[in-house]
């Protein structure tokens, strides 16, 4: 199937027509002048954790600390929590062959780096919500593009979460544009701001949808942009499904 994952990654024709000036030198000056240091540490990483499983607990954990009004730590003191806290990530990832036993427990330096991780989310959100807050939400497919979820909505900005220890890349800023673009041809009510946001690094950006929009397309408005995008992806998708 189809995911945001995967169009971020192919479909570079479409990429550069919709977006050409979404360039390598572009990410890197964009790395270098729009991203800054956000929670008050960052959190290392330790070998032998199931990193992929750790960054989505620890969103998870984020979203119930938050919901529940208690903490990382205290949720974590529980062993029934644990194991809910695990159960909660099952057939929320694509699971590789190592990860194919759900049911292992959480080994120490995993627990230790999703409570980080989530006080980090936890941080970063009570430093930039003013009054509203929405995690995964929800946004109706396009043509034979499914209905997919993002990450998180603080106020008036979407942001797309990313735990790694590299710097973002555009395939990060491109799974962000399919989430905004999706939106915006939906729904009239459109997210001001867009936002990358990192716990392991503790860092982040956010930036004005309509202006990074414009830059990296060429002069476009968003509506045309977007529309272009997404029209470029289905007729893609469906000559691919043809031949």
């Amino acid at each position: 199937m189809i995911n945001e994952r995967l169009i971020a990654e192919k479909f570079s024709a479409i990429w550069k027509q919709s977006f050409p000036l979404l360039t390598p030198t572009f990410i890197k000056i964009f790395n270098e002048t729009q991203v800054e240091q956000v929670n008050s540490k960052s959190v290392d990483y330790t070998e032998h954790i199931r990193f992929d499983l750790v960054a989505e607990a620890a969103f998870n954990l984020s979203e119930i600390s938050i919901t529940e009004k208690t903490t990382p730590d205290a949720y974590l003191g529980s062993l029934g929590s644990r194991n809910t806290l695990m159960e909660s990530i099952r057939g929320n990832l694509w699971i590789e062959t190592e990860y194919a036993q759900m049911s292992i427990p959480f080994s120490e330096g995993e627990l230790n780096n999703i409570q980080q991780l989530a006080e980090n989310i936890c941080e970063f959100i009570f430093k930039t919500k003013r009054k509203f807050i929405a995690f995964r939400p929800k946004l109706k497919g396009y043509g034979i593009v499914p209905d997919l979820e993002a990450d998180l909505v603080v106020d008036d900005t979407l942001y797309e979460i990313k735990t790694v220890t590299r710097n973002f890349k555009s395939i990060d800023l491109r799974q962000l544009l399919i989430y905004l673009a999706l939106n915006h041809v939906s729904k009239g009510n459109n997210w001001k701001y867009g936002g990358l946001y990192n716990p392991r690094k503790g860092s982040g950006s956010k930036f004005n949808v309509n202006h990074l929009v414009y830059n990296l397309s060429g002069g476009n408005p968003p509506n045309e942009a977007f529309e272009n995008l997404l029209n470029g992806i289905v007729g893609d998708i469906q000559i691919d499904t043809r031949f």
